[in-house]
């Protein structure tokens, strides 16, 4: 097929218009429903792949998986038809043609995209809320029913530096974790993955200049970023719908084992266990994932990071659990 090459300009980031679906979700649709893009050179805009419409031909999969590309690209315009295309036609799949439960968590990942980008920017944070609970059972029913390995998650989750991306990988790896710390209760994962949502609800209060800023941050801004479990917590504290767990598991999550941590700096036994655990899945999907500022570290160097600080950041159990289930299967 022909690729129709778009004009560069070196002063422009390429991919801007553009988000990332890996290569393994083109094999679940029979027909491309946007346009599709593929970036040959890092720093070349992505060329037209597919057109809308056209039906998707395994082999040529397979020959961009063969080429060393592990994503395509879609127009960020359109990229939420793709993602609600992508998990209806997974939904209609017949049960011989069974779907990887890590598969339906990355197709939810797309379709929810764009409503999560924009609810989370609402003055009222209601409708996030709602969105968050709604998603927040999807996950857990797909994680926790099918017993889903926390390392096939990491393989097919994005790892890009978006706000869905964060906060839908956070609540998976948060199921998967306490599924392996004992919790069976359907309601209490649902809680838990709909708290993983939530707990970067405050991050909305601060300004994207700091938030992405490359270099270090002066103590001004420091304080500013660091007052967002307070504003999450306080934003969601007078809500009926919210425990208790949920709550602190937003206010407590940047807390140390050692007491070194924020807001408050309280020590181990103050800290609410879902908080402990949000803490270990949030530093190690804040590390693998990309930045504006930093490559991702690989899966086993962001492990070798939680490991040795076990007992001083981390809760040791917690540690050995999520270090365990990555290394299980």
């Amino acid at each position: 097929m022909a690729l129709t090459t778009l004009a560069t300009d070196p002063s422009i980031d390429p991919l801007r218009g553009f988000l990332p679906v890996h290569v393994d979700m083109l094999r679940r649709v029979r027909q491309a429903p946007v346009d599709i893009y593929v970036q040959h050179e890092r720093k070349s805009t992505p060329a037209l792949y597919y057109r809308a419409g056209l039906s998707l031909e395994n082999q040529q999969l397979l020959g961009l998986a063969d080429a060393g590309i592990r994503d395509v690209y879609v127009r960020s315009g359109e990229f939420q038809d793709f993602g609600t295309h992508l998990l209806e036609s997974i939904d209609a799949l017949t049960e011989d043609e069974a779907v990887p439960a890590a598969d339906r968590f990355a197709a939810l990942q797309l379709a929810v995209a764009v409503e999560i980008e924009h609810t989370i920017l609402l003055i009222d944070c209601s409708k996030f809320v709602s969105l968050s609970e709604k998603v927040g059972r999807d996950i857990a029913l797909f994680v926790a029913g099918n017993n889903v390995l926390p390392r096939d998650l990491f393989r097919i989750a994005r790892h890009d530096f978006n706000t869905f991306t964060h906060v839908t990988n956070v609540a998976s790896y948060c199921v998967a974790l306490a599924e392996r710390l004992g919790i069976s209760d359907s309601q209490e994962l649902e809680k838990i993955a709909t708290a993983g949502m939530l707990h970067d609800i405050g991050k909305r209060f601060i300004p994207a200049s700091i938030l992405s800023k490359p270099g270090r941050l002066d103590p001004s801004e420091r304080d500013v970023v660091e007052s967002h479990p307070t504003r999450g917590y306080e934003e969601l504290c007078e809500r009926a719908d919210m425990t208790e767990g949920q709550l602190m598991m937003v206010y407590q999550h940047h807390e140390r084992i050692d007491g070194n941590g924020y807001p408050v700096g309280i020590m181990g036994p103050d800290i609410h266990p879902w908080a402990k655990m949000l803490a270990v899945v949030d530093v190690f999907d804040a590390m693998t994932g990309k930045r504006p500022y930093r490559c991702p570290a690989s899966a086993q160097d962001a492990l070798r990071y939680i490991v040795r600080n076990a007992g001083t950041q981390f809760d040791p159990e917690m540690v050995r659990c999520w270090a365990s289930a990555m290394k299980s299967g």
